[in-house]
């Protein structure tokens, strides 16, 4: 009768305390859970940039970071006189507040009258430029950044480097004429190249 009732008594036990014991594996699992979805979050992937610069103007880009040291952008830009697109690739070696960026970026401006090019440079231009309707630039620049809130959902730059600049004139006859002061010299384009230096700064907001 003894070992029954101890036996019982041992049972009650385990039956009274059993709910206690579950609750408390369960709050485990779920802390546990939590725990490594917390070490395992995801960074910002997706966002939107602008920037403002010399000598490529202002832009606006969607942003895409496939990986936390890589970030891929690409949208439209205006350098006041005509617009523009373009696409770049930043490499953000170090997962700090503040680090260091490498930054290659192409783009193409398209046709602007050329008077108002020269206009905008600080020249005069000349009569016979008025008949130039169609300026246009293709551009690849080289910079090195640096980042403040590289990680973070909100991601200050300034980027500094070269750009080498090919700009095309269809049809420079009139600017050659011009320049030569002789009315018999034909063009059916003119193609400038420069390597100049490159600024920019930026924002850049990651919606998730």
């Amino acid at each position: 009768m003894k070992m029954a009732t101890s036996s019982t008594r041992r049972r009650t036990t385990v039956f009274r305390h059993g709910p206690a014991l579950a609750g408390l594996l369960a709050l485990g699992a779920v802390t546990t859970a939590q725990a490594q979805e917390g070490g395992a979050a995801e960074p910002y992937r997706f966002g939107v940039l602008l920037d403002a610069g010399a000598p490529h103007g202002v832009g606006l880009s969607a942003v895409l970071k496939p990986l936390p040291w890589l970030r891929l952008q690409a949208g439209p830009t205006t350098n006041t006189l005509s617009l523009g697109i373009r696409g770049g690739i930043s490499i953000l070696p170090l997962q700090t507040f503040i680090a260091p960026s490498l930054n290659a970026e192409a783009g193409h401006s398209f046709g602007a009258d050329y008077k108002e090019v020269v206009d905008w440079l600080g020249a005069k231009p000349s009569s016979n430029y008025d008949s130039i309707r169609d300026v246009s630039y293709d551009y690849v620049a080289g910079t090195v950044g640096l980042e403040i809130g590289a990680a973070s959902r909100f991601n200050f730059y300034l980027h500094l480097g070269l750009s080498y600049v090919r700009m095309g004139v269809d049809d420079a006859t009139a600017l050659l004429q011009d320049a030569t002061d002789d009315p018999d010299v034909t063009a059916r384009n003119l193609t400038l190249r420069a390597t100049i230096p490159s600024v920019k700064v930026g924002f850049i907001f990651y919606f998730f």
